[in-house]
């Protein structure tokens, strides 16, 4: 297993966020979605990903629906699904992602423009590990403290 930051890794990538996740942090993912159907990022509390850890963030890029879905995965079960916006990624090009932590939200931002909001479900703390599943290709995912 690998710890952040990365560049250039294989997927599905699973690595450890040095110190975990909290307000003021952020990850920076650049990449890009090769698949026709989807692309998914899990910022989760474990590294056991069949059967998955808890998720407090799931996001699945699915070009071909043109949308963005993002949710959670608690207790062995996947949660309300937030699919509203559209999505801002194309097959085949690159994308820059931000996951910026905040009091009670995650600010995702996509090829710098602000994406969406989506609220804590489950505590931020508890993030320990990013998975990172197929249909894509990872240039790098970094950290940083704002």
């Amino acid at each position: 297993m690998a710890t952040i930051p990365v560049e250039n890794t294989s997927i599905p990538f699973l690595g450890e966020i040095p110190g975990g996740l909290f307000a003021g942090k952020s990850l920076h993912i650049r990449g890009q979605v090769t698949g026709n159907d989807f692309f998914n990022i899990n910022l989760q509390t474990g590294a056991a990903v069949d059967p998955r850890d808890d998720a407090p963030l799931h996001i699945s890029i699915r070009p071909g629906d043109r949308r963005i879905i993002r949710t959670s995965y608690e207790g062995g079960a996947w949660q309300n699904e937030e699919r509203d916006g559209r999505c801002p990624i194309s097959i085949g090009t690159p994308f820059d992602m931000e996951i910026k932590v905040k009091d009670s939200y995650y600010s995702i931002i996509i090829n710098g423009n602000k994406f969406c909001k989506f609220n804590h479900r489950l505590p931020v703390e508890s993030v320990r590990f990013i998975h990172i599943g197929l249909g894509g290709v990872i240039e790098s995912i970094s950290e940083y403290v704002a």
